[in-house]
């Protein structure tokens, strides 16, 4: 996920956040890449949950929880990454590479695992579209 995510992917990342906050109509709220979910959009738990569903009807793809998690650990074993559910520095500085247009400066010092969603952007999630894509097409062939 250290790429761009697809243009096509990224506009409909933005419409189903829309559809997901009622915001279909509403063109005086700009949505970009860079916007983030839970800080610019006042996304809750239950929105992220929305948005993902309807992610996953859209695409034919499943993304199971701890997903992002898991991407951000990448090949750290567990211990480095993360102790009593708080990420690691090293688990922080991982998820800060894989959340690289999140700005940095929102990343707290001490990151719960429960919390890793909330530094999500529009673009972040897409990107996640887009690795649950490929994987699915690789898979298959």
């Amino acid at each position: 996920m250290d790429r761009p995510a697809h243009p096509d992917t990224v506009q409909l990342v933005i419409a189903l956040a829309r559809d997901t906050l009622s915001l279909s109509d509403r063109k005086d709220v700009d949505i970009t890449p860079a916007t983030l979910l839970f800080d610019d959009l006042s996304f809750t738990s239950m929105d992220l949950l929305d948005l993902l569903f309807r992610i996953e009807e859209q695409c034919g793809i499943a993304i199971s929880e701890g997903t992002l998690y898991h991407l951000a650990r990448g090949d750290l074993p567990e211990a480095e990454f993360a102790s009593d559910g708080v990420l690691s520095a090293a688990g922080r500085e991982h998820l800060m590479r894989l959340l690289y247009d999140t700005p940095p400066e929102l990343f707290a010092e001490r990151i719960h695992a429960t919390t890793v969603p909330r530094y999500c952007t529009v673009g972040a999630i897409a990107r996640l579209v887009d690795h649950h894509v490929e994987a699915r097409a690789r898979s298959s062939s």
